[in-house]
């Protein structure tokens, strides 16, 4: 088996190694080295400096992906927002107060049901039977889509308390990992 002759890249002392030794310990520094060989040339490197090496990649690498996570989450947020806007002529626009939508549809709904008790009662004489089923199913609808638009609004307020607190969470993380 051949020797090579190395040197200590801690110390410079001289060490002897095979061609099949991969890992020394310096007989003078006592200095854990890895023997690294190319094409042209051997050399050693501190096995200390690759695990800290390693150890501020592997940090980096988490700061990055934390920073990803909040960059996809603002995105998924961005793109939850733009889908519950209201189209109108001018743009896109937030959609108003879930409970002044409800009031609104409470007032319509009884105007609905009252044009339907006026229209069924005897002071309006030979009104069709259909003209009483039109207020009255104009006013279940709005009904619906008033109380609809109350738990929407409802359900966007968790959606974004849920953002929040995620977003919370990760940059807490992220500010962790920097402070070391």
């Amino acid at each position: 088996m051949e020797t090579l002759s190395v040197r200590c890249n801690h110390c410079g002392a001289p060490l002897q190694v095979s061609d099949a030794t991969r890992f020394v310990t310096c007989q003078f520094c006592q200095s854990s080295l890895e023997v690294k060989r190319t094409e042209s040339s051997i050399f050693t490197e501190e096995v200390a400096k690759i695990a800290e090496n390693t150890g501020k990649m592997a940090e980096s690498l988490e700061v990055i992906a934390l920073q990803n996570e909040i960059e996809k989450l603002d995105r998924e947020w961005g793109i939850e927002q733009m889908n519950s806007m209201v189209p109108s002529r001018t743009g896109p626009r937030p959609p108003g107060n879930p409970w002044f939508g409800l009031a609104f549809t409470i007032f319509f709904a009884a105007g609905c049901f009252s044009m339907a008790s006026l229209a069924s009662s005897e002071r309006v004489p030979d009104v069709p039977g259909i003209f009483i089923f039109v207020p009255v199913g104009m006013g279940l609808f709005a009904l619906f889509a008033g109380i609809s638009g109350v738990f929407k609004g409802e359900t966007r307020k968790v959606a974004q308390a849920s953002y929040q607190q995620r977003r919370t969470e990760l940059e807490h993380q992220l500010a962790t990992l920097r402070s070391k």
